[in-house]
């Protein structure tokens, strides 16, 4: 995801979850929602600013407060867990490489027939 449009973890706080939806729908792509609190979001800087300022709402880009972590339901948690797994950078050994380079193993070779 480029730096432009990025992913934010958006919580209803306050007011009902369907009409924050609607206008956080109105501003950005809802990309994934947790009922009756959570949504992940993508926005452009300018729409991104607004959005956040959504009453009710509170918008976290980088990471959760612990305070905040500590008073979601389990199943917020494991959403909650899965956005932070996703944002972790990917460690391949090797990719990027030829396919036989020096230290790995080439792919299998087709069956006989």
């Amino acid at each position: 995801m480029d730096s432009e449009n990025r992913e934010a973890l958006v919580m209803v706080e306050a007011g009902d979850y369907e009409t924050a939806l609607i206008a956080l729908r109105a501003l950005a792509r809802v990309t994934q929602v947790m009922p009756p609190r959570l949504a992940l979001v993508v926005a452009d800087p300018g729409s991104r600013t607004e959005a956040s300022a959504l009453p009710g709402t509170a918008w976290y880009e980088d990471d959760l407060p612990p305070d905040v972590y500590s008073g979601l339901s389990p199943q917020e948690r494991l959403f909650v867990d899965a956005w932070r797994a996703r944002r972790i950078p990917k460690e391949r050994p090797g990719d990027q490489l030829p396919w036989d380079a020096p230290g790995h193993l080439p792919p299998d070779q087709p069956p006989a027939e």
